[in-house]
């Protein structure tokens, strides 16, 4: 007989209602393009809630999820004409992008005017809502018709003065490295040399160009040796804004000021819950987050540290106690970061453990010089002093980094197969360590759908953002693209593809299908109907053909099963 849960049995309740509210946005989120699924996911989920909880903490979590919904729906809702204030985010060549109360919003090219990132601007116009965007945020774009500059608020000089450090550093250091110390120290990333910014990626330490969780930790300890908690954790706040407000330092201050708060009230703090409760916060404060790679990554390390740290530290005994400890903390951040990814971009770098040993310190000085530079902003002398340690220090920074490259690794190229090898690795020992035995055996049964996935009985076709697509079946790979700035040798690496072809007019599949290119598309002809492969999006259709939207769309692979189109992600 069921029997019912109370609400106080619940472990960690905030992880499931954080979960309630992620499950909301997510559906929310892919309901036009995949509303299957997101019955599905929602159906799934609140089944799983109660049999775990119970009816009565099910109905907490419907609630939840309601309120997740409604946040969704306040969030996208917007009037079809605006007059009002926006802050400038980001321009760049592709794009501006605005925030009106804290609503992303694209802004149309306005080539009479010159925005100002951080500027407040009075805007009137009309709000084109079909470039409505539920997985980054957009909640239109702003076809402006007037225009006129906002005075100065705290948030617009604090970018100012950002700006006007960066142009003093570029005077005392030079442009690439005032951009160097720009990027680690305040999250100027588009600054950042692009030598730099592959020697980072290539030593896996490339998160240190963007303010993370790990800056924030190092400020808010360098602020505890001279102030009071409450202080530094205000001082810490602004530094967040000053930096852009990202989503790994807005976790990280969050995290920080519940451990601190339960310290100040004398009550247990448990790492989890507090990791939930700043995901939670992050949701509701900014609904798409969910769906954006920066709030995984970030999660996802987090969530090693906290469940693997100690037991990587514990296996490392034999090690000195500062090397194990920077050991343990590299490897634990892993954990879960690594399927992602492999799965996401595809290629890992292996020399993350030299890079976090002998870099990382680097980071953490040049984070508290950069905010020290902040500090001073107004004395000129000390300001000048500040960079001229910088100086010193980037100098042995390149010095360290020209010698541990005798030592780097190639990057490792991975594919979604070598994530769900690593997943089903991961969980048969999780389930083998529960005294579960049979588990042990997942792996095996995993390797062989990869394998019957790398034959491909049925013909299929996978678009890869770069531009190509992967045709596969019966044991043929054949990668090909008509773009010319594209790596072929790295995309054919990742796909396994044993044939690669640019600018092939046909390929003829088994008698299955033709693939016909078509300018930078690509036309897909089966014995009973055409369709476009889109690919491009400055190209549109026009023939007697269905579209299949890889550019835009949600799907990018297909299967060819009976002459029908089975549209998939992988």
């Amino acid at each position: 007989m069921y029997k019912i849960k109370k609400i106080n049995q619940v472990n960690n309740p905030i992880i499931y209602l954080f979960l309630a509210l992620g499950v909301s946005s997510i559906s929310y989120g892919i309901n036009n393009d995949l509303r299957e699924l997101s019955v599905f996911l929602t159906v799934l989920f609140f089944i799983w809630i109660f049999l775990l909880w119970g009816v009565n903490f099910t109905i907490i979590s419907v609630i939840f999820f309601a309120v997740g919904l409604f946040i969704n729906y306040s969030y996208y809702k917007i009037s079809n004409e605006i007059y009002d204030e926006v802050r400038i985010v980001k321009v760049n060549t592709y794009e501006t992008i605005g925030d009106l109360k804290g609503k992303k919003l694209l802004i149309e090219n306005y080539s009479k005017y010159k925005f100002e990132v951080g500027q407040l601007y009075n805007m009137y116009g009309k709000i084109d809502k079909g470039e409505q965007n539920k997985y980054n945020g957009v909640v239109g774009q702003l076809k402006v018709k007037s225009i006129n500059k906002c005075n100065d608020d705290f948030i617009t000089k604090l970018y100012k003065i950002k700006d006007n450090i960066y142009d003093r550093l570029k005077e005392n250091l030079g442009t690439r490295k005032a951009g160097f110390l720009s990027s680690i120290a305040f999250g100027y990333s588009d600054m950042l040399d692009s030598s730099d910014k592959n020697d980072m990626k290539r030593f896996g330490i490339v998160h240190s160009v963007s303010v993370s969780g790990l800056h924030v930790a190092v400020v808010y300890g360098f602020l505890r040796i001279f102030m009071r908690n409450k202080l530094g954790l205000l001082l810490c706040f602004i530094y967040v804004i000053f930096t852009g407000r990202n989503y790994s330092s807005i976790r990280a201050f969050i995290m920080l000021g519940t451990i601190e708060g339960a310290a100040i009230v004398k009550r247990n703090n448990n790492s989890i819950s507090s990791l939930c409760l700043s995901a939670m916060i992050l949701t509701i404060y900014k609904p798409y987050s969910i769906f954006e790679i920066s709030f995984h990554l970030s999660y996802l390390a987090t969530l090693g540290i906290i469940l693997m740290n100690k037991k990587i530290n514990n296996k490392l005994y034999k090690f000195p106690e500062k090397l194990r400890e920077g050991l343990s903390v590299t490897l634990s951040a892993q954990v879960f970061t690594v399927p992602y990814l492999l799965l996401i971009f595809k290629d890992l770098s292996l020399n993350f453990i030299i890079g976090n040993l002998f870099l990382v310190p680097f980071v953490d000085l040049f984070v508290i010089l950069g905010n020290l530079l902040l500090i001073f902003y107004s004395f000129n002398n000390l300001f000048d002093f500040i960079s001229y340690l910088i100086l010193k220090g980037i100098n042995i920074f390149d010095i360290v980094l020209s010698n541990i490259d005798n030592f780097s690794l190639p990057i490792f190229y991975g594919n979604e197969y070598f994530a769900m090898m690593y997943l089903a690795i991961m969980i048969s020992i999780y389930f083998v360590q529960k005294g579960f035995k049979k588990i042990i055996h997942m792996p095996i049964a995993v390797l062989c759908i990869i394998i019957i996935q790398l034959y491909s009985p049925v013909p299929s076709i996978k678009y890869y953002n770069e531009g190509a697509i992967l045709i596969s079946y019966k044991g043929d790979r054949v990668l090909i693209s008509n773009k010319k700035q594209i790596d072929m040798d790295r995309l054919a690496k990742i796909s396994e593809a044993d044939k690669v072809y640019t600018n092939i007019n046909k390929v003829d599949l088994y008698n299955k299908c033709i693939i016909k290119s078509l300018g930078k598309n690509y036309l897909l002809e089966t014995p009973y109907k055409k369709y476009l492969l889109k690919m491009s999006g400055s190209e549109k259709g026009n023939g007697d053909y269905d579209i299949i939207n890889f550019k835009d769309g949600p799907f990018n692979k297909i299967y060819i099963w009976n002459n029908d189109i089975i549209k998939t992600c992988s």
